[in-house]
């Protein structure tokens, strides 16, 4: 079971320091295998926002880095942890920079199957709201997310107090985490899973000349058929929240058809 750790602090403080007690936990499994890249030893290029993954494929990015490496070391893991310091309520800078660089992969998502853990560390505020950022994005890549680890920290080599931390809960939930990659249960899938997909769909399936490498992926992946019921097929469907998926998307679609008729 490979396990793979991306590290967005800048340097190595209280987030590495958390996320060696999460390998910790999980090297006590002897079919683990972890990998920590720490993302402040790399060479991530900031994101020109040219459009070129978008319209001719992420491999003509004209930018050349190690944002391949890492996005490899993705493809070849069974879990991924994404972990951060928060600054100004937010995942660190040296994240952001390369969730900006995966920002095809929000178009075309290919991580179903996997599963994924996130990780915030905080002096005091923001915890919430860094968290919910990373569950949105790995959920967007794919991902199924076990879990969340909010920490409290005060900063290292400064004098400055947090408050009382709450209950840890990381032994329970890295557990599940590795429960979950080894199990590999069928999804349940929710009402936002559902009208995600049917979303997208609608919005897919109008884009052959507007991203004609977005919808010849999804076209590829059978997902414009109507007759696909989900991105993959090891999840447990609930037909009602499908059925008023399909009903707010067809609404979205009539809108989307009569804007561009009118263009």
């Amino acid at each position: 079971m490979k396990i793979l750790a991306i590290n967005g602090s800048p340097h190595k403080g209280n987030t590495s320091d958390k996320i060696q007690k999460i390998e910790q936990q999980l090297t006590k499994y002897n079919d683990v295998e972890f990998e920590i890249i720490n993302l402040m030893d790399t060479k991530i290029k900031p994101c020109k926002g040219c459009f070129m993954c978008f319209i001719k494929g992420e491999e003509k990015c004209p930018l050349k880095d190690d944002k391949l490496t890492l996005a490899n070391k993705i493809d070849a893991c069974d879990g991924l942890i994404i972990a951060t310091p928060v600054y100004s309520m937010h995942v660190s800078f040296l994240l952001k920079l390369f969730i900006d660089r995966m920002a095809y992969v929000f178009h075309r998502p290919c991580y179903f199957g996997k599963y994924a853990l996130v990780v915030a560390v905080a002096g005091n505020i923001g915890l919430k709201e860094t968290l919910h950022y990373l569950k949105m994005t790995v959920n967007a890549w794919g991902f199924e997310c076990i879990g969340q680890l909010g920490y409290t920290a005060a900063p290292k080599n400064t004098p400055l107090k947090t408050p009382s931390p709450k209950k840890d809960y990381t032994n329970e939930i890295v557990h599940a985490f590795y429960t979950s990659i080894k199990q590999k249960k069928p999804r349940n899938l929710t009402f936002r899973d559902h009208l995600t997909f049917r979303i997208m769909q609608t919005v897919y399936s109008r884009l052959e000349e507007m991203s004609p490498y977005d919808y010849q992926y999804w076209k590829k992946n059978k997902w414009l058929d109507r007759s696909t019921k989900y991105f993959y097929s090891n999840v447990k469907r609930k037909s009602i929240r499908d059925g008023f998926a399909r009903f707010f998307s067809w609404i979205m679609g009539r809108q989307m058809d009569k804007g561009l008729a009118s263009e």
